[in-house]
């Protein structure tokens, strides 16, 4: 018999050291199909055709695939980086960037996990950690895989950006987080928090290398040619363009989409109304812009008073970055459902506080903050994750987006990461230097 559970172990051992090898075979086989097809990635780079001939690329409507066309709101910068690729066979650049944004995700989990005292977790709920953390979100890190999209790259950038302020680092840090805005404006929320959180340096140098990206295309486009992109970009990215006011298509998802159809009539594709009211464009504009400021506005529950300050401990720092990246897809115009990738670290938060509060419900504010964290998460999946057209069929989907079930699947979020505040840290013998 011992013969037989040494075998065994040999057996499961040899299993384990196979296991990542199996993986990686896997993914590498994902990848090599999704760089075949055309994404979003393909705009960015006929975009940079169209700038290294001398042509401007905003507004016009780029070839995606077959009855598939998109415009391009990056930044000229980021169009001018992608040139040299333009000469190569689309595979190519496709496989190189979804290789990158796989770097880039498993980067993201190292760094997530520095929030947490990770090593005072058993291997269990380290298991339950990744899994779960996962299953929330891979709807979205498989859109933005096979959109080729930017989410992931803009996700870990912010991170490790952080990271190296964190480890007083404050020249990369900058460069990295002036270099992920100028590509793509939504990371500037993290201007603010910089501040807030006395990181004047950071912010002072990023707002530096920020202008210094802006100018850079002019070496090669000259000045006046610089300052005309730059204008195409702005009026393309305008959040006070009418078309970024009232958002009604089907793959659009945040308050802009939200809001508008909720209080006054508007056109879509499916023949379902959605209005509980019908008020002018005006007083709908104004309701939108006032949810906003007050999602805005709610930050300062998340961040510790006084201003000035580090935060307390990782968890404190992981649970009001979360919600920070949880307002980008929400209260920027023109957001798809890969933005929602953004959402990641609130569902890790919650997930890390649900998993370390399992066997630790002896008080009753304890079991109700428990059960708060599970019935939001277990919701916010439903909308967010179970609504896909590969569970539901596309004319369910459909009609799901119609109603914009995945923002309302992300506003709930917000509930539980207001009401579970950090704490079990120290609870959990977690509590660290920050």
């Amino acid at each position: 018999m011992t013969g037989n559970i040494y075998r065994e172990g040999r057996i499961s051992s040899a299993w384990q050291r196979y296991i990542p090898w199996l993986a990686g075979v896997l993914i590498l086989g994902f990848l090599i199909k999704t760089a075949t097809a055309n994404g979003d990635f393909k705009v960015l780079l006929e975009a940079a055709k169209l700038i290294a001939a001398g042509k401007n690329p905003y507004h016009l409507w780029i070839f995606v695939s077959e009855g598939n066309y998109d415009l391009y709101y990056y930044s000229p910068l980021c169009a001018l980086l992608l040139v040299p690729f333009t000469y190569l066979p689309y595979f190519i650049p496709n496989f190189i960037w979804l290789l990158a944004n796989a770097w880039f995700l498993y980067r993201t989990w190292v760094l997530l996990n520095k929030y947490i005292a990770i090593h005072c977790l058993t291997r269990g709920q380290k298991g339950w950690l990744l899994l779960v953390t996962i299953v929330l979100s891979a709807r979205y890190i498989l859109y933005n895989f096979e959109m080729m999209q930017m989410t992931v790259f803009l996700l870990w950038g912010s991170l490790e950006s952080l990271s190296q302020f964190k480890k007083g680092r404050a020249i990369p840090g900058s460069l990295l987080l002036a270099l992920i805005i100028n590509i793509k404006i939504l990371p500037i929320v993290l201007l603010p928090y910089l501040i807030y959180r006395k990181e004047s340096k950071a912010a002072l140098y990023t707002l530096l290398f920020s202008v210094f990206f802006l100018l850079l295309p002019a070496l090669f486009t000259g000045w006046q040619g610089n300052l005309q992109l730059l204008s195409s970009w702005w009026n393309s990215i305008n959040p006070v363009n009418a078309e970024h006011l009232a958002e009604t298509d089907l793959g659009l998802h945040s308050l802009t989409a939200l809001v508008p159809t909720l209080f006054t009539r508007t056109p879509g594709l499916l023949p379902y109304a959605r209005n509980i009211l019908d008020l002018d464009p005006g007083t709908t504009t104004l309701i939108l812009n006032g949810t906003r400021l007050f999602l805005v506005l709610v930050t300062l529950r998340f961040l510790a008073w006084p201003p000035f300050t580090r935060a307390k401990s990782g968890p404190a720092a992981l649970r009001e970055l979360s919600y920070i990246f949880l307002l980008v897809p929400l209260i920027f115009p023109h957001q798809q459902k890969y933005a929602f990738l953004l959402a990641a670290p609130a569902m890790f938060y919650l997930t890390h506080y649900v998993i370390t509060h399992f066997e630790d419900r002896e008080s009753r504010r304890d079991a109700v903050l428990f059960n708060t964290a599970c019935i939001f998460l277990a919701a916010s999946f439903v909308l967010m994750t179970l609504t896909t057209d590969g569970l539901i069929g596309r004319h369910l989907n459909a009609i799901t987006q119609h109603y914009k079930a995945v923002t309302y699947g992300a506003l709930l979020l917000i509930i539980p990461l207001a009401l579970c505040k950090p704490g079990y840290d120290r609870d959990h013998g977690q509590e660290e230097s920050w």
